[in-house]
Order: C-alpha cells, then structure tokens, then sequence
C-alpha cells in the first residue's frame, strides 16, 4: 500500500470514527476533544516508534486524563509496556498519591506507576494554606531536583530485562543527584556547562510518514520512549526533569506542544514528546475547565466553573475575599460564584475600561487559572478513600514518600518567597505554568488546597474539611 492510500484510508477510518462518536452522543454530553486528524497522526507515528509508553496524568485528577481505549490499545493491539506517570505528586497529599497508586494497580494490572513531579517540596515542611498569592523561587538547578527519574528507571529496567544498557541513564541520574547536592547554585550557565549535551532532533515530514508499528524492539541497542498524554499534564516538563535542565518550552496553555520531536537523554536512551491530545469523554464542562483540557481563553460563560471550584474548595477563605455587600467583614454573608468574582475583581483591582466597574469576567478567568496552575487546588479521591483514609496515612509507601521528597526537596538551594503579582500577563497565552524556568529559575508555587493532611508538622490543608470530592 501507498503513502497516499494509507492515509486515504486514514482519513476515512477517522471520518468513521467521529461519526460514530457524534451519532451516539449529543453535542451537550460529549466533551471537548481534538478533532484534527494530523494531531492524531502524530500520536500514531510516536506510538508506532515507540518501545514504552509513558502515559502522563496529573494527580489532582488522574482518571480525568487515563483513556481506557489507549491502555487497551498499547498493551493489547501494539504489544507494548505502558507507564503511567502520575505527575505533579506535590500538589496532592502523599496519602492520596499513594491511594491512587494502588487504585490504577487494581484496576489495570499491566500499567507500571511511576511517582513524578519536577519540582519537589518538603512536606514535612510547614506551609501557610492561605498564601495563595506566595510563591518561592529557587535559585539554581531546577530541574536536576526531579522527583522519579529513579523510579522510572527501575521500571524501564524491569521492561527491558537486560535487552538495552540502561548503565548511563543510571550514570547520568547519579550525576544530577551529585549536583543538585553539592553545586552552589550559580545559576544557568553552570547548569547548561555540567554534562553532555542532549541531542536534539527536529523531525522532519519523512519522520511523519505512515511506516507501522516495527517489528524490531530496541533498534540499535536504544531504547525509545514515548511520552503521551493530555494537555497541561506536563510532558514537557517531565522530559526537563529527566534530562536536567529545561530542553523543552513548557505553557499553561493547552496544544503548546505542537509537533512531536526526540532527545537522546543518553546514547541509549531517547525520549520522544507528543503533542497533547484530547480523548473524547462525557466529562462536564466545568471540569474539563478545571483539568486545563478545555481553553480558558474561549469560555463565555466561566462563573459555573468558579461555582463548581467553590463548593468543593473554600476559596474565599484562601484568598482572603470580602463580601461585596458586606458591610461588616466579621459578618456571615452566602456566597455565590459572582459574589466570588466581584470580590476577586475588587481586591485584585480589575476594572472596566470605561465605567470602571469591578472587571467580574476578568476575575473570574484569573481565578479558573489559579486551579489550573495548581495554587488553588482541587484534587479528587479514588473510590472508598474518605473511608480508608487513616489507613492510607499510615501507609508505609507514604512514609516512604515523604521521606523521598524531603531528601530530594529544598536541601541545598537558596529561597526567597514573594508575593507575585498577577496582572493581564497572567491572563495571556504562552506565559509559562507552574513548572516553568525562567532564566534559570524554577518557579515553585506552594500548593495551598489540596484535600487531606500531611503527616507531620503543620496541617497544610487546615482549611478544607472532609466533603472535598
């Protein structure tokens, strides 16, 4: 068969596949996913090149981002080894790590889960949960603090048994230890000096072309890797964590990445990042708002996903709001979500350009961006976790999970904690997420609402009783 009847048949097959879609769901139920059928090939050429599968989903809501139809698809269609990466672990509560571990353990007995998230914190350390507005900079090496390159390591040994030399991947992890531990933190240019370059290579349209899944596991004694997954689940940010130093421009802003490129993390092993693509579900608009899957940018109407976020975080005791008729603060006034967004819009100062009304829309969009960067915080629980709750605390994977954060946290860094102010750049596309470098820095924004509690210390997640989701 031709290239060109290939991806005739492609389109058609794909045309079928909508059509299916659409016929059997309403436009009301079915969320919103990528219909680009380019993007979808891009998919099918990373998995085709692919040894394993990295499946990246972000903690607060991991089901959200886990397609079943893909889990399926790799492990039985393809052959292949799926690791499912459950990133951004800062934002969530260790215990509640730890459950959804064991939950996707159960449930999809093939997935090997991997604990990722590129800029660990101590959660040991004790943190304000009203400072929503605070975020620490750390000067240094960023990305070499990574916390699961171990852990992802172990399990590409554990899949390859021998077949590839993973011994300068292991090198290269021991390396990034060693300097995050004993390096000054100077800044960048030591950072862009220490070790071998990563090799990258831009894809060009034959690396496009339609060739099939191949035969041949671990051509040329490489190991290569895909990274797949939705948008804003941070792929990019865990190809920075792996290989040290920011290769790879991360954003907020949902389809940043746009075509799929490779980077050899080591002579043995490379790394292949795919655009983020939407599956199709039958999730609420409020929540995909939320997940960061659908643009905030195109909302009309976002006061029903400040509402949503504010009946299950207390997000005018976060930041600190007053009521719009209140004339005595210590009062007890309802709250509804414009109440929510007019008294954002006040305190942060948005306003018309002609009437100089509170700029309600504008707050309200701020706001949905705070949960998506993960400052304000909604995490979900898998099923029976309220109930078993202390015994996931106790867990001795948590206590090994605290203690692993700790050491691979804030040692050795220099800190300074400010309060940002967040203006119109913050609304704009393209501005960097939370996992960003900028100019050598890593920006770490304190997690300040996820449900749960820490096991030691002060309780970061005071504010949130015990009817989260």
């Amino acid at each position: 068969m031709s290239k060109e009847q290939l991806m005739s048949q492609e389109e058609r097959s794909f045309q079928d596949y909508l059509g299916k879609i659409h016929g059997a769901y309403s436009s009301e139920k079915l969320s919103y996913f990528e219909h680009n059928l380019e993007t979808w090939r891009q998919l099918w050429r990373v998995l085709e090149m692919s040894d394993i599968v990295l499946l990246i989903t972000d903690i607060r809501h991991p089901v959200v981002n886990f397609p079943p139809a893909l889990y399926e698809y790799v492990t039985g269609e393809l052959g292949l080894a799926l690791v499912l990466v459950l990133n951004k672990v800062d934002l969530a509560p260790p215990a509640l790590v730890v459950a959804w571990k064991h939950y996707f353990h159960q449930h999809y007995p093939q997935l090997h889960v991997v604990l990722f998230t590129s800029f660990p914190r101590d959660p040991r350390t004790p943190q304000d949960p009203s400072s929503v507005l605070k975020k620490s900079r750390r000067r240094g090496r960023g990305w070499t603090r990574a916390l699961g390159p171990e852990q992802l390591l172990r399990a590409c040994e554990a899949i390859t048994v021998g077949k590839v030399d993973l011994s300068s991947w292991r090198e290269k992890i021991a390396r990034d230890v060693a300097g995050a531990t004993w390096g000054n933190g100077s800044g960048e240019e030591e950072e862009e000096e220490d070790g071998p370059a990563v090799l990258v290579e831009q894809q060009t349209d034959s690396a496009m072309e339609p060739t099939g899944p191949t035969q041949e596991r671990y051509k040329d004694g490489v190991v290569t890797i895909g990274c797949v997954g939705f948008p804003n689940v941070g792929k990019s940010s865990l190809i920075n964590g792996l290989v040290g130093r920011k290769v790879v421009s991360v954003s907020r802003t949902p389809g940043h990445t746009r075509y799929f490129q490779t980077y050899f993390l080591t002579p043995s092993v490379k790394l292949c990042d795919c655009p983020g693509l939407i599956f199709p579900s039958l999730l609420p608009r409020q929540l995909q708002v939320l997940a960061g899957i659908y643009p905030i940018a195109q909302i009309q109407e976002p006061y029903t996903a400040v509402g949503y976020l504010a009946s299950r975080i207390p997000v005018q005791a976060l930041l600190h709001l007053r009521h719009p008729e209140a004339e005595d603060p210590s009062a007890e006034h309802p709250w509804c979500a414009w109440d929510i967004c007019e008294a954002w819009a006040e305190k942060r100062g948005y306003k018309t350009a002609k009437a100089a009304r509170n700029d309600v829309y504008r707050a309200a969009n701020s706001l949905l961006r705070l949960a998506v960067d993960g400052r304000l915080s909604l995490c979900f629980h898998p099923p029976g976790y309220s109930e078993q709750k202390g015994t996931w605390e106790s867990h001795p994977e948590t206590t090994e999970l605290v203690v692993l954060q700790g050491r691979v946290g804030p040692a050795g860094d220099e800190e300074e904690e400010e309060e940002e102010e967040l203006s119109s750049s913050c609304e704009e596309e393209g501005e960097e997420d939370r996992d960003a470098d900028e100019e050598g820095e890593g920006d770490e924004e304190t997690p300040t609402s996820a449900p749960g509690s820490s096991l030691a210390g002060r309780n970061p997640y005071a504010l949130l009783g015990e009817d989260e989701c």
